[in-house]
């Protein structure tokens, strides 16, 4: 895999794509490329990786990122790098939903690596 070159604008992976992954670990991982008891790994594009891992009972966390990182032309672009976008969902059998506990575009990658470790440790 290559990084993704500098100024290279990503796909657009949003709360529906998320879903559609969440859905696919929780009935069998049927479109994954690897995976275990806990966990799935998918290739979202040539660039795009998307890793789904359960956390607890009905609580999943679906992070996608650029496996081979980033091109950065300047030090002051490395801050402004988004190196993942996540979410933690819940799944809900009686609505057969998903609820949104965290997202990274609501709360950043630092609270939702802490919000994730908290939730897999409980």
């Amino acid at each position: 895999r290559q990084p993704i070159p500098y100024g290279e604008t990503l796909d657009y992976f949003g709360f529906g794509d998320a879903l559609g992954y969440a859905e696919d670990f929780r009935t069998g991982a049927e479109g994954s490329y690897a995976k275990g008891d806990r966990w799935a790994k998918y290739w979202r594009s040539s660039k795009l990786e998307v890793l789904v891992s359960q956390l607890q009972e009905s609580i999943f966390s679906i992070v996608v990122h650029p496996p081979a990182g980033f091109e950065v032309a300047y030090v002051n672009d490395i801050e402004k790098v988004e190196r993942f976008t996540g979410w933690i969902l819940q799944y809900r059998a009686e609505t057969h939903g998903y609820a949104v506990l965290a997202a990274t575009e609501r709360i950043g990658e630092d609270e939702f690596k802490r919000l994730r470790r908290e939730y897999k440790q409980a």
